[in-house]
């Protein structure tokens, strides 16, 4: 049996979300190398990706709680009596 001829892809991915990632694959008995040769037998085989690339219910939330907070003026206290006086709302 002939060996098939590999080619090595670099990507630069994020360290947490690698992390974070392998030790998923782990739990699963999985190394990157099986699910990206995976995904790229079922894009070969589907000629799409075999997933949607959309954003959670969680993710949407995350960012209009981002956009709702932009203009919001914010004030950095490091002091423990401004603290103590936000905190009372005696500010106001």
């Amino acid at each position: 049996m002939a060996t098939k001829e590999k080619k090595r892809i670099q990507v630069q991915v994020d360290k947490q979300l690698a992390d974070s990632t392998e030790a998923v694959l782990n739990e699963l008995g999985l190394n990157p190398t099986v699910v990206i040769n995976a995904l790229y037998s079922r894009i070969t085989a589907t000629g799409s990706l075999p997933f949607e690339l959309k954003l959670s219910p969680r993710e949407k939330a995350d960012i209009a709680v981002a956009e709702a907070s932009k203009n919001v003026p914010n004030e950095y206290i490091s002091d423990p009596k401004k603290l103590e006086k936000w905190l009372s709302d005696e500010g106001e």
